[in-house]
């Protein structure tokens, strides 16, 4: 009998029929780019001499006669938001900003255990139900926690006024799970 109401029942997993195709979405939304939204910046002849990545990490070179200090450095990681009463996130892949440093130190322990460590960071937020009041889009302080061995690092939030900062700690209802995941998933 509490089954019927709810009671007792632990998370569910997320699904809903999409308004845009009429077709059931199964498990939680996640999404990501290749590479850092700052790539393509660089414009396209030029991205085969001033830009270096793979899956996990990315440097981007400046243009000649800018200094090489201007040089930007990117770990790929991943930033969960809880949905409420669902047993898995809504999951963003996402790149942060490093100094070179931290880019340095996380690349010579790549494939070693990591879970001790981790770095500051920035994140460029290039989500549109992100921006920023005026429109424009954030840059948004966090930490890093590097984890263990081939798992991709995961990050928290500094705390912020952004509305993704306070999604990250409140977490999501299952609406605005969908709110944010449909048109994405049909560009």
């Amino acid at each position: 009998m509490a089954r019927l109401f709810g009671i007792g029942r632990g998370p569910r997993r997320f699904e809903f029929r999409c308004e845009c195709c009429g077709s059931i979405h199964r498990g939680s939304p996640s999404f990501s780019l290749p590479r850092p939204e700052h790539v393509f910046d660089v414009p396209e002849g030029e991205r085969d001499v001033r830009v270096v990545a793979n899956d996990d990490l990315c440097i981007i070179y400046p243009a000649n006669g800018k200094p090489l200090e201007e040089t930007t450095y990117w770990i790929r990681a991943i930033l969960d938001i809880p949905i409420h009463d669902v047993a898995e996130p809504f999951r963003w892949g996402i790149w942060i900003s490093q100094s070179k440093e931290a880019f340095d130190r996380y690349s010579e322990t790549f494939d070693s255990d990591q879970s001790f460590d981790g770095s500051f960071g920035w994140l460029p937020v290039h989500m549109n139900y992100y921006r920023n009041a005026d429109g424009s889009w954030p840059m948004l302080e966090c930490h890093i926690d590097w984890g263990s061995a081939g798992k991709r690092p995961s990050v928290r939030l500094w705390e912020c006024d952004n509305q993704l900062y306070l999604d990250q700690r409140d977490g999501i209802s299952w609406g605005k799970a969908i709110e944010i995941a449909s048109p994405l998933m049909h560009k």
